[in-house]
């Protein structure tokens, strides 16, 4: 058994507005991050954190340089693993480059084992204007399914946005609007995914809500932000969640405000 903190869409950075309401309570961004750090550090059972992307706000180069180093000091101060995910807003005044030096990675998308599993870090690279929602680029398709068919271990893949086709019916960022929080090429990855005969489980955030969309027997889960005005009345999501994995199933749970639950079995197709 071996348990994951994951947060998602932190947002340190200036208020988001939308639709005239502060959709965004960016002010709680760096007290929730610290409490998350210091909560996962002291869990003896979580072996590593996953920030799901958006660690900021997006504002100017300068300031969204401030921004993102500033949200790695705090996630450095454990003494634990985390792996980050690059979002849209880290992209729209930071390079690639800047990034990957900023973390220490010569790639922004790569994968590890721990134990009986394999984990998958995606990046959805965004191009402005051409490609909002994102996209998995030629060669990280081409490393993806020679990694997944190396692996023989039960796959975890985490990303910012989402592979699936969700109905976005009542999601206050982006209902009519598919192409700015769905990875332009989903379907392609979807069937490398499922080729595998591997992947237990797709996790995402980029969405600012709680839902669960199934592909060929493979939940593609997205989860909360942290900072979120749930209510339109200004109560944060205050979001963040552990994932334990026993054998061949899993328990994902989202805490805070904005509580969520999603158990499953997972059986593949090559034993």
């Amino acid at each position: 058994m071996l348990k994951i903190a994951f947060i998602s869409d932190v947002h340190i950075g200036p208020s988001g507005y939308h639709k005239g309401i502060q959709r965004k309570l960016t002010e709680n961004a760096e007290p929730y991050l610290n409490k998350f750090v210091e909560r996962f550090s002291k869990t003896k059972n979580i072996v590593f954190a996953v920030q799901l992307g958006d660690l900021i706000q997006d504002s100017d180069l300068e300031t969204d340089r401030t921004n993102y180093q500033k949200g790695i000091t705090i996630f450095n101060k454990s003494p634990k693993s985390v792996h980050h995910v690059v979002g849209n807003h880290e992209l729209v005044n930071l390079s690639t480059e800047e990034i990957q030096q900023t973390l220490g990675l010569e790639s922004l998308y790569y994968s590890f084992d721990l134990g009986h599993y394999h984990f998958v870090i995606l990046f959805s690279h965004v191009r402005f204007p051409e490609t909002p929602g994102g996209i998995i680029t030629d060669n990280q398709l081409v490393w993806l399914q020679k990694d997944l068919a190396i692996t023989n271990k039960s796959t975890f893949v985490f990303t910012h946005q989402s592979l699936a086709d969700q109905d976005l019916t009542g999601n206050p960022w982006f209902e009519g609007y598919p192409e700015d929080c769905l990875v332009e090429n989903r379907v392609e990855v979807r069937r490398l995914l499922n080729a595998s005969g591997k992947v237990a489980a797709v996790v995402n955030g980029h969405l600012h809500w709680n839902h669960v969309d199934w592909h060929d027997g493979i939940p593609y889960i997205t989860v909360q932000s942290a900072t979120e005005n749930i209510d339109n009345a200004g109560t944060p999501a205050h979001a963040w969640g552990v994932m334990e994995i026993r054998g061949k199933s899993f328990t994902l749970i989202q805490h805070g405000n904005s509580p969520f639950k999603h158990q499953h079995d997972f059986v593949f197709k090559n034993g």
